[in-house]
């Protein structure tokens, strides 16, 4: 019994594909391994925050008044609890008795 060439040049090609399947999964499983994922993954966010660090930049050279209001706003605030306390803190200071009650350098007379 004769094996035709067909069969030959098929078993060929089919040992080609599994080989280039095999170096495939490989690649895959290299690539899906978890510290390799977490390595991308930190590469890319690191891409990410370098490009918006870039753009943020730009944009404070070319409006910097811009920049320093929105700064300054976001100041105000974050700052409010305390500029609150001041200004409350300067009107008691200001004000005079409480109703109700006596000063303590009027005495009877």
């Amino acid at each position: 019994m004769t094996v035709p060439r067909n069969a030959d040049a098929a078993r060929a090609r089919a040992r080609a594909a599994r080989d280039r399947l095999m170096t495939t999964l490989g690649t895959v499983q290299e690539r899906l391994k978890p510290r390799n994922i977490a390595q991308e993954a930190m590469e890319n966010a690191k891409q990410s925050v370098t490009s918006i660090a870039r753009e943020g930049t730009e944009a404070v050279r070319t409006r910097p008044w811009l920049a320093a209001a929105l700064t300054s706003g976001i100041g105000l605030v974050l700052a409010r609890g305390w500029i609150v306390d001041i200004f409350r803190k300067g009107k008691h200071e200001t004000d005079g008795p409480a109703k109700g009650s006596t000063p303590k350098d009027r005495t009877e007379g």
